[in-house]
């Protein structure tokens, strides 16, 4: 009986801690982008768990969409209409197993788009990522700090319920908001931690 007992103890002080790491991931996405709506939160966990999200079986067409990409970043920076972001690079969810890398490193010629891209196929084709129902069963529990926590994010209730559905029908995978695409622009690539930490990071902080 007290082997149960201090079993089922240890059981729930790790949901705590859990539920506390997420809290702290999702008030520090909140509070670097105050116009994240739980989709932005979803895709910022989901990237953390899933990485990229797909594999990269063509690095030829990767490259193309990333030098298209980069050449649309830097119209978008020459209207005026957006600004390079502070944060060069931002971890994800609550275990930071991937990075956002932002492309203003590639304009800034901080890392080369070859580089970049190298990082980014071997992060999409050979992390470790989630099954789809231990994804699942993650998103429950973020989703529990959500509604318990930021109820007050606009439009929060309706937008759990629809990523629900979406789940419910195998659709992982989302985009950014409409508000977070508006308020920041994103441009990125997703980096696993150890490739960015032991490949990238330096040439960044340099």
């Amino acid at each position: 009986m007290r082997t149960v007992i201090l079993a089922t103890l240890s059981l729930i002080l790790l949901a705590s801690c859990q539920a506390d790491r997420t809290r702290e991931a999702i008030a520090r996405q909140l509070g670097q982008y105050p116009e994240s709506r739980v989709q932005d939160v979803y895709k910022s966990f989901c990237q953390d768990n899933l990485g990229p999200g797909h594999l990269i079986p063509d690095p030829g067409q990767a490259r193309a969409y990333l030098l298209s990409e980069i050449q649309a970043y830097r119209a978008d920076l020459d209207s005026g209409l957006y600004s390079k972001p502070e944060l060069r690079y931002d971890p994800v969810g609550d275990e930071s197993n991937y990075v956002r890398v932002d492309l203003s490193v590639v304009l800034d010629s901080l890392i080369d788009a070859d580089t970049l891209l190298d990082a980014f196929v071997r992060s999409a084709n050979e992390g470790h990522v989630l099954t789809a129902d231990e994804w699942k069963g993650k998103w429950a529990g973020v989703a529990k700090v959500l509604r318990r926590h930021f109820a007050d994010i606009p439009d929060a209730a309706e937008d759990l319920s629809a990523i629900d559905s979406l789940i419910s029908e195998g659709n992982l995978i989302l985009h950014h908001s409409p508000a977070y695409e508006a308020a920041y622009n994103p441009h990125y690539r997703i980096v696993a931690k150890e490739i960015f930490e032991n490949e990238l990071k330096y040439r960044i902080l340099q």
